[in-house]
């Protein structure tokens, strides 16, 4: 019976050692261990049995009993433990996925937050480009507004001073025969007035008449 105790525990850690040793996760080898646990424990009540039905044929039949219940239980408790190891592992994967779910939903929940922010940040900075560039065409739309003005006026201008420069001539043109005939009169007066002040000349330098005889 010792031989069948050594065999069940030996084939436990042989199923525990082949779970962790191969390539599979911390839940598959723990379900592997569990599967293992349940095989050991029938295999030992079976065992336990046959043991029972062994003793009842002895002459010691109480001491035999006794022995085999003894083993039974020694088996039982290391299986109970190897359970409570299990239960335990367990718990702290779960604590530990448990945080880890904590921190990537924080962290996702954050690079959410910052991802948003930044979307605000670019959406505002956005909405100022638009606003700077409708600042800028506005600011182009007046400038340009105000060079027509002053082109036109420029314009206005240039067409204003050809009218005044072409009513200048047009008056010039019309005036002229007035001026040669008004020049024309003032030589004529000239003329004459030389001619009177000659005559009258004249007049002045021709010698005196002889005075009439003095009558006896």
């Amino acid at each position: 019976m010792n031989r069948l105790f050594t065999t069940v525990v030996f084939a436990g850690f042989c199923v525990v050692a082949a779970a962790q040793t191969a390539n599979v996760s911390p839940d598959q080898a723990a379900v592997a261990e569990r599967a293992a646990i349940n095989a050991e424990r029938s295999r030992s009540e079976a065992a336990y049995l046959a043991e029972k039905k062994v003793c009842y044929q002895k002459f010691a039949v109480n001491g035999c009993l006794r022995d085999a219940g003894e083993r039974e239980r020694k088996i039982r408790a290391d299986l109970r433990r190897r359970e409570i190891t299990l239960d335990d592992a367990q718990r702290k994967r779960q604590a530990v996925e448990q945080s880890q779910r904590r921190k990537a939903g924080a962290a996702a929940e954050q690079q959410s937050g910052e991802q948003a922010a930044a979307r605000r940040a670019q959406g505002t900075q956005n909405l100022q480009k638009q606003q700077e560039r409708a600042a800028d065409n506005e600011s182009d739309r007046a400038k340009a507004a105000a060079s027509a003005r002053e082109n036109a006026q420029e314009a206005q201008s240039r067409m204003q001073r050809h009218l005044d420069e072409t009513a200048s001539q047009a008056r010039k043109a019309a005036a002229a025969p007035a001026e040669r005939a008004r020049y024309e009169e003032k030589l004529k007066a000239a003329a004459e007035k030389k001619a009177q002040l000659d005559k009258q000349l004249q007049k002045n330098t021709n010698p005196p008449a002889k005075p009439l005889p003095i009558p006896p």
